[in-house]
C-alpha cells in the first residue's frame, strides 16, 4: 500500500490499518450467508487495531449485533456506536454486582454457567422492564459455557430461559481452523441436538473458520472476528483481503566485516563482508523473537534477510543483494503486509495470527485507510 511517510518524522514505525478493506471483508463475509446474520467480533480492541476506528465503519456498513470479551470493553463501544438499538454482548459472562451496568448501557451478557443463569434472573425481578441475555451451551470445548450438569438442570427446567429473557443460544467451535477435524461435526450434533431439546431462539455457532464449514454451522447469526482483518486459518480460500501494513524505518547502515557477529548472543555470523541495516522495530512492537534468523522484510518488493536475533526495539538486516544507495537512513521497509502477510509470520513464528495481530504494540503510528479521509 502507497502511504506517505513523511506525515510523521518522529515515527520509527508506521502501522497502516486500511478500514475499508476491513468493511469489505465484513461485506464478503455476510455475502456467504442465506439465512444468517453477520455479527463483528471486537474485543481486545477490534484484536488491538482500533475500536474506535473500526466499529463505526462496521456500523455504517450495516452490521447490528458486535460481540466483545469484557464488560469494559462493551461499555466503550456502547460510546462509540450511534445508535442504542446496535446488540452489544460480553462473553465472558455475568458478573456478581454489574447488573445496574448493563442495564444502564443496553448491553446484554452471554451468561456462561447455570448460577449466572439465576443470578440474572434475581436482577431482572428487580427492573420494571426486562433485560435480555444470551446462553453459552457448552459442545465440548469446555471452557466457558453450560457443561454436562448445568445442561440437565437446563433441559429439565426450560421455563427458566423465559425468566432470564434468553433471547439467543450460542455455543463455540473448538476446531474450525482444522476443515477435517472430527470435532466440528461433533460440535454441530452436540448443538443441533441441544437446542432442539430448548425453546426455539436465535441460535449462533460459527466463527470465522465455522462460517468456511458451510451452511449447516451458520443458523441465525455468525461471529466473524479474525476474518475481518483478512484471516481464516486452515481456509486459504476465502476471497479475504490482508488490512494491515507495518513499515520500519532504516536508523543505521553499516558494512560489516566477513566473520564478524550480528546482535545479541552472537548467534549470526557473517560468512562474507556485508551491509547491515538496523530497523527501529523489534518485539516490543509485535515482531516476535521467535521470527529471529529466519524472517525476511521487503524494500520495494525485494526481500532482505533478517540476520541475528530481534531486539526488543530493532532487528538487522542484510541488505548486501540491493545496489549502493538504494536503501538510505531515514527510509522505510516493509515488515508486514503485501509480500509477508501476518498468516506467513505466523506460520514461521510457530503462532497463531490472533497472537500476532493483538501483540503488534502501541508505539507505531498509526493511519487508518479510509474513503472519508481522502474526500
Amino acid at each position: 500500500m502507497l502511504y506517505n511517510f513523511n506525515d510523521n518524522k518522529k515515527a520509527n514505525s508506521f502501522l497502516v490499518i486500511d478500514v475499508d478493506t476491513i468493511v469489505s471483508n465484513y461485506k464478503t463475509l455476510r455475502s456467504k450467508l442465506t439465512n444468517a446474520h453477520c455479527a463483528a467480533t471486537l474485543k481486545a480492541n477490534a484484536y488491538g487495531l482500533g475500536i474506535k476506528k473500526i466499529a463505526p465503519a462496521l456500523d455504517k456498513a450495516g452490521c447490528s449485533t458486535f460481540f466483545v470479551a469484557t464488560l469494559d470493553e462493551a461499555v466503550e463501544l456502547r460510546k462509540i456506536l450511534t445508535s442504542k438499538r446496535k446488540s452489544i454482548l460480553v462473553l465472558n459472562g455475568f458478573l456478581t454486582g454489574t447488573g445496574p451496568i448493563f442495564k444502564q448501557y443496553n448491553i446484554t451478557p452471554v451468561l456462561n454457567n447455570f448460577c449466572q443463569l439465576e443470578k440474572w434472573v434475581d436482577f431482572n425481578t428487580t427492573l420494571k422492564e426486562r433485560q435480555k441475555a444470551a446462553l453459552h451451551l457448552d459442545t465440548g470445548m469446555n471452557r466457558l459455557g453450560l457443561d454436562n450438569t448445568d445442561l440437565r438442570r437446563l433441559i429439565n427446567n426450560p421455563q427458566i430461559l423465559i425468566k432470564a429473557n434468553i433471547y439467543m443460544l450460542l455455543s463455540h467451535l473448538a476446531c474450525s481452523d482444522e476443515p477435517k477435524n472430527t470435532m466440528n461435526k461433533h460440535q454441530l450434533l452436540e448443538f443441533n441436538s441441544l437446542i432442539k431439546r430448548l425453546p426455539k431462539l436465535t441460535a449462533s455457532l460459527a466463527n470465522s473458520g465455522g462460517i468456511y464449514l458451510g451452511k449447516k454451522f451458520h443458523f441465525d447469526l455468525v461471529r466473524p472476528g479474525l476474518a475481518l482483518y483478512g484471516s481464516v486459518p486452515g481456509h486459504p480460500q476465502n476471497n479475504l483481503k490482508n488490512c494491515i501494513f507495518l513499515y520500519g524505518r532504516v536508523l543505521q547502515l553499516r558494512e560489516v566485516d566477513k566473520g564478524q557477529l550480528i546482535g545479541y548472543g552472537g548467534t549470526y555470523k557473517l560468512p562474507k563482508k556485508a551491509r547491515i541495516a538496523t530497523i527501529g522495530v523489534g518485539y516490543a512492537d509485535g515482531y516476535q523473537r521467535a521470527l529471529s534468523g529466519s524472517s525476511t522484510v521487503f524494500h520495494h518488493g525485494f526481500p532482505l534477510p533478517l540476520v541475528g536475533r530481534i531486539s526488543m526495539d530493532s532487528i538487522t538486516v542484510d541488505i548486501s543483494s540491493l545496489p549502493d544507495n538504494n536503501l538510505k537512513e531515514g527510509d522505510f521497509v516493509e515488515l508486514f503486509g503485501k509480500h509477508f502477510t501476518i498468516d506467513q509470520a505466523a506460520s514461521l513464528a510457530q503462532t497463531v495470527p490472533y497472537e500476532m495481530i493483538t501483540g503488534l504494540g502501541r508505539r507505531h503510528y498509526r493511519y487508518y485507510n479510509q474513503i472519508k479521509d481522502r474526500l
